[in-house]
């Protein structure tokens, strides 16, 4: 790890406990690049921890400019995110309102539950999970709102809008750039064998009352096996995932942990779970209870799953690159996904290879529009799209050598 990247991680663990400011301190004196930590700030949305933590631990030792912009962004921020607040109070009163049950995860939710400080978190939409037969309604209550649709559907009707491979749709408000909200009635990934059971999620939610706010958030150890998922769909290639989960683990000394690892067996998670904790206590230094630790021994790919995810956590790009397009990161992460198949490991493998190669998406509809009566051309469709996107990055790789 670099000494720019090694200054984010840091960062990221005081703002967890401050037993390990002298190490930021230290490392803070080190010829640093501090382009990079800005720009490795900004790449995994951490620039107002990165900003608030060393402001408050390290601002003398850190060049005038750097300390401005990290200060003008942490400001900016959180008057960002009071934008954000209010538009979120005034759609949930909305939908209370039409009678449909919403539930708050990630944005601001978490940002006042795991961080304690609104202004921590970067986030750029707000997530809302509500039942698939509300989903039609909650649209209603969006558009009646401002919004407009903005994802790709099969169709306008209310079976093709919970098609959706990822079980979510987007809006947009136009009349005011940068509003979304991500409407989800499913809780699922491709290294998920099954669905998580969303009527438990709605039936253990809670209220959450943080000052004069008030909302229905999941149960924590829910919550924490959503982040879980979320993380480990993306590979955990965002530092500030990994964020989530330690300040949720750290905002809940009362978390069940049995409980935790009863959720996970059912829904096939296990391993998510497993691996997921230990890149967090590797990374971050977050403390585990013995019977996780003892129950991450027995997964024994959970280890290899954990250092697969390090590798993707901290490949280095100083661009806003999320992910890698060559034929080597294709691979890797592949592997990784298909190292969370358990069990019948070849029939799951061969069914998440199957789902990918042929289940039509968002992608598919954004790429050629048909009418409803040949949907199910989308279909045979797939694989051609899929395989004329390899050829074209193939050909892009080969130009730019």
């Amino acid at each position: 790890m670099s000494p720019e990247l090694e200054m984010l991680v840091l960062c990221a663990r005081v703002l967890l406990s401050t037993s390990e400011v002298s190490d930021l301190r230290s490392a803070t004196r080190k010829r640093l690049r501090w382009d990079f930590v800005e720009q490795y700030a900004q790449n995994h949305a951490l620039r107002p921890v990165v900003g608030h933590v060393l402001t408050l631990h390290a601002k003398e030792l850190i060049p005038q400019s750097t300390f401005d912009r990290l200060r003008e962004r942490l400001v900016q921020n959180a008057q960002e995110n009071l934008v954000w607040l209010r538009e979120w109070m005034r759609l949930l009163a909305a939908f209370a309102e039409a009678g449909i049950e919403v539930v708050s995860f990630k944005g601001p939710a978490l940002a006042l539950t795991a961080y304690r400080n609104l202004s921590l978190r970067e986030f750029m939409d707000l997530d809302l999970l509500v039942r698939p037969s509300e989903v039609a309604m909650a649209r209603e209550v969006l558009t009646g709102h401002g919004y407009t649709l903005d994802s790709p559907v099969a169709d306008h009707t209310t079976a093709g809008l919970i098609r959706s491979k990822n079980q979510q749709i987007s809006f947009v408000k136009e009349r005011e750039r940068g509003l979304q909200v991500d409407l989800h009635w499913g809780l699922s990934s491709d290294t998920v064998s099954t669905l998580l059971n969303l009527d438990q999620f709605f039936a253990s939610s809670i209220v959450e009352t943080e000052g004069e706010v008030s909302f229905r958030s999941l149960a924590p150890e829910h919550l924490l096996l959503l982040l879980c998922v979320h993380g480990t769909k993306h590979c955990w290639s965002n530092l500030r995932w990994l964020c989530d989960l330690a300040c949720h683990i750290e905002s809940k000394p009362a978390l069940k942990w049995g409980e935790c690892l009863q959720l996970a067996r059912p829904s096939g998670t296990e391993l998510t779970l497993a691996h997921s904790l230990l890149l967090c206590r590797d990374v971050l230094g977050v403390s585990l209870p013995d019977v996780i630790e003892e129950y991450s021994d027995k997964h024994r790919a959970a280890s290899l799953l954990a250092s697969q995810a390090r590798d993707f956590l901290f490949r280095e790009n100083t661009d806003d690159s999320r992910y890698i397009d060559d034929r080597t990161r294709y691979r890797e992460v592949l592997r990784y996904r298909l190292g969370f198949q358990t069990g019948w490991r070849w029939m799951r493998a061969a069914d998440m290879l199957l789902r990918r190669a042929f289940v039509p998406n968002e992608a598919d509809w954004a790429w050629l529009r048909l009418p409803q009566a040949l949907y199910f051309l989308y279909y045979p469709m797939r694989p051609v799209r899929l395989v004329s996107q390899r050829l074209a990055m193939r050909r892009h790789q080969a130009d730019s050598r």
